[in-house]
Parts: structure tokens; C-alpha cells; sequence
């Protein structure tokens, strides 16, 4: 019988998991992440993916709110724009985060410059993570 590693979701606890791509593995420039998302409701909590570069020190907020499915299913494209380790965190962002994470959004689209965060916002919880590296030679 297959064991399902899955953390048990608690009535109006946010909870997620990253299950694409797993810890320690190699991911080119953008990357296919999936994973599962439960009590993650508009108004209240809004799920985003961050990644963190390590040779930055910085936060990168990806495209977002990220769309959960009625399944509890969710997939988003995540650039990763130099070679390096990376974590790819997914956190639930309250009405002020989101509001702070649209507002660096917006910004940086209008500018096209995506100079990261040096934190994440308060209001957002850490759901689920998973540490990953570029690869050399990948991409751009």
C-alpha cells in the first residue's frame, strides 16, 4: 500500500504542497512546478510562488496570485534567471501580502526590471519548499 506523504489539511488552515520538481534536483531556465493547495481561498489567502536565489539574497515573486483548481491542484512557470540555487517556496499570502506581492508585480512588468525582494512580505506563511540548482549551460 503506497504511504501518501501529504501533510493533513485542518479546516481554514492554508496548507500546500510542491510535488514538480522535488528537492536536489536540477531545473532549467523556466520549469513546469506543480504541486496541491488546501484552504487557499481568494479574500482570505492567496497562494504565490517565491523563488529565493541565494547568490542574490533575494526573493523573486513569480506570476501570481497562482490559480488553485477545485481539485486542489495548481501549475505555474517559474523563471530561474541565473545558474545558482534556488528555493522554490510556496506561501500563502494574506489580503496585505498580496496586495504588497501585486504591487512588486506591477512595478516590475512596467519596468522589466525584476530586482527581487530582500524579504517576503509579512503576512505570508511558509507552506511548502523545496531546493533545487540551474544547471550550467541552460537557457539564455
Amino acid at each position: 500500500m503506497p504511504i501518501d506523504h501529504r501533510t493533513e489539511s485542518m479546516p481554514g488552515i492554508p496548507a500546500a504542497t510542491i510535488t514538480t520538481p522535488t528537492n536536489n534536483t536540477r531545473v532549467e531556465n523556466s520549469e513546469f512546478v506543480k504541486g496541491t493547495a488546501d484552504n487557499i481561498e481568494g479574500e482570505q489567502y492567496y497562494l504565490w510562488l517565491v523563488l529565493y536565489n541565494y547568490n542574490a539574497n533575494r526573493h523573486y515573486p513569480q506570476d501570481g496570485p497562482v490559480v488553485v483548481s477545485s481539485d486542489g491542484q495548481w501549475e505555474i512557470t517559474a523563471f530561474f534567471e541565473s545558474i545558482g540555487r534556488y528555493d522554490i517556496t510556496a506561501v500563502a499570502a494574506d489580503q496585505n501580502a498580496n496586495e504588497v506581492l501585486l504591487l512588486y508585480q506591477a512595478a516590475s512588468e512596467s519596468s522589466g526590471d525584476y530586482p527581487g525582494l530582500p524579504a517576503l512580505p509579512s503576512g505570508c506563511i511558509t507552506l511548502a519548499s523545496v531546493t533545487v540548482s540551474r544547471r550550467e549551460g541552460s537557457g539564455c
